[in-house]
């Protein structure tokens, strides 16, 4: 996923991955509903697709924010992926399946 890093609005907001199609929200998995918002803020300042990369530490224990964020990002048309901590060495994130 190549875009800009913390890609600044005129409001001093930030969003953390803005490419040529998405504003992207990267955060861990129990911060999901601050992800949803911003995702959908960061959006509509760009005229961009939203989505949120979750980054998920225990995924046992964060199965329930994974529903949670599949949940409301089929129904708001926010993309999805997921990165685990073995995948953040390489930077390597997984898409999911609304």
């Amino acid at each position: 996923m190549c875009g800009t890093q913390e890609y600044r609005l005129e409001d001093k907001t930030r969003v953390d991955c803005l490419t040529s199609t998405h504003a992207i929200e990267f955060d861990f998995a129990h911060k999901i509903y601050e992800s949803i918002g911003q995702s959908l803020y960061y959006s509509i300042k760009t005229n961009k697709k939203p989505g949120i990369v979750l980054i998920i530490e225990q995924p046992i224990k964060e199965e329930k924010y994974i529903m949670r964020m599949k949940q409301i990002a089929a129904s708001q048309g926010i993309d999805c992926w997921l990165m685990y901590e073995s995948d953040l060495s390489n930077f390597h994130i997984h898409p999911v399946k609304l």
